[in-house]
Formats: structure tokens, C-alpha cells, sequence
């Protein structure tokens, strides 16, 4: 049994434990301030007798949601496991314990990543509009192809994510693509593929057949893909390199 003395930013400490690991370590994990929506939360952890330095985010729930945090929990330890560290955060473990006043409390525990990358569908006007209008700084490989790439990752695996139209799914560490909140996903996903954007004649749209989350992750982040080719063509210099296996994605 593993433990985690959870301390919040007025103190007080609640204690809390593990069963799932097989390493027994025994943590303490401070609050910060910093909160990435209502149940996440960035904290310091480290060993206990320690003051903790690592910085890594963790999600709780409570109640009748705990249950989706320990499916979270499992398909990060099983189907994602080998995934871990590079296309989905690393996991630290799933603990558990009673807050102040007595309710259940669950906490997730995973590496800490930033920001999403900001793109929607409301970003391809920008295909019908003089490429000098773009911001040549955004588009880069590492916002578009290697999401792509981190999308058939996970349908190579047998899940289907779901809500990847909410790019607060997508983030990032300092060098790499992560996608995060897998209590809601499909585990037995037999992908399709996907026609690349620029593979299509046109090049202005995704096609219509094949996986739907892999059309749809086309039609947000193969525009940035389009627009530095518009770039391109434009300016006579590339943006960045840019390469592709194949002409088709394939899980």
C-alpha cells in the first residue's frame, strides 16, 4: 500500500492511500493555487519528510464521479500503459482518502502538461484568406502533424477518445503532443483510417470516409497543414518541414 499526504493551501492535510501500485512509495503532494478547471489542480509531490519539488497535475473527484476517475485510472494502466510519456501523461497513481468533512475523496495523479493548441473549426476561414493574414509562427509541424500522429496512437490501441473536438483534450509538455481525460472513451475502437487534407485533390477539405475522429481531427488540424503549404507558395520558402508517412493514416 502506497500513501499521499494531500496538504490544500490553508494546511490542512488529508491523508490518502493506494492499493493499485505495485511499488509501495509513501508521498507528499502540496496544493498550489494554480487550478487547470474546477477539479484539477496543480501540486508540488515528492517523498514524504521532504518538501515536494516536482510539479504534476492532479484530478479529483468525489462522490459518484469517483467511479469515472478509477476507469481513467485503468485504461491509463492498461491500454495506455506503453503510452505513457509520450503520447498520454505519465500516471502516478490513483489515491483515495476522506476530505475534512468526512466525504470520499479520489485523486489522479499525472505529469504535468501546458496549454492546448488553440485551433478550432472556426479556424479554416482562414483557407479562403491571403496567407499574409496567418500567423506563420503557429504553423508548425509539431501543432498539426504530430497531433495527428498522437491521435492514431491511440486508435492503434483500441480507443476511440470521443471529445477530441474539445481541444482542451489536446495539450502539451514542453516538446510533445499529449492528450489527456480518458474516462469517457471507447475501449474497443476498430479504426478505419483517414485520407490525409492535402491528399485530397482539393485541398481545402478533409474527406468524408473513413474513422470519424480521424476526419474530424483533419478538418481542425489539417488547415495548418494547408495553410503552410499556402504560405509556401506564397513567400517561396517553406515554414518548416514537413512529412508524412504514406497517404493515408492508418491505427
Amino acid at each position: 500500500m502506497s500513501t499521499l499526504q494531500m496538504i490544500d493551501t490553508e494546511g490542512d492535510v488529508m491523508n490518502m492511500w493506494s492499493w493499485q501500485s505495485t511499488a509501495v512509495t509513501h508521498q507528499t503532494a502540496r496544493m498550489t493555487t494554480q487550478r487547470l478547471s474546477a477539479k484539477v489542480v496543480v501540486v508540488y509531490k515528492g517523498p514524504q519528510g521532504r518538501e515536494p519539488t516536482e510539479a504534476v497535475v492532479a484530478k479529483f473527484a468525489r462522490a459518484n464521479k469517483i467511479h469515472a476517475l478509477e476507469k481513467e485510472h485503468r485504461v491509463y494502466e492498461t491500454r495506455l500503459n506503453h503510452l505513457q510519456g509520450r503520447v498520454v501523461p505519465r500516471c502516478y497513481g490513483l489515491y483515495k482518502g476522506k476530505n475534512k468533512y468526512g466525504e470520499e475523496v479520489a485523486c489522479l495523479l499525472l505529469e504535468y502538461c501546458i496549454g492546448s493548441p488553440g485551433y478550432s473549426l472556426e479556424d479554416r476561414k482562414y483557407v479562403f484568406q491571403p496567407p499574409e493574414v496567418v500567423s506563420v509562427t503557429d504553423l508548425t509541424d509539431y501543432s498539426s502533424h504530430s497531433i495527428m500522429i498522437a491521435v492514431c496512437e491511440l486508435h492503434r490501441t483500441g480507443i476511440l477518445h470521443g471529445s477530441l473536438d474539445d481541444l482542451s483534450h489536446i495539450v502539451f509538455t514542453s516538446t510533445q503532443v499529449r492528450i489527456i481525460s480518458f474516462s469517457d472513451v471507447n475501449e474497443h475502437h476498430q479504426c478505419v483510417g483517414a485520407i490525409p487534407l492535402l491528399s485530397d485533390p482539393s485541398g481545402v477539405t478533409a474527406s468524408r470516409n473513413g474513422c470519424p475522429e480521424l476526419v474530424l481531427m483533419e478538418k481542425i488540424y489539417g488547415i495548418i497543414d494547408l495553410l503552410a503549404k499556402q504560405h509556401t507558395e506564397f513567400h517561396h520558402e517553406p515554414v518548416v518541414p514537413h512529412r508524412r508517412r504514406g497517404r493515408f493514416w492508418r491505427a
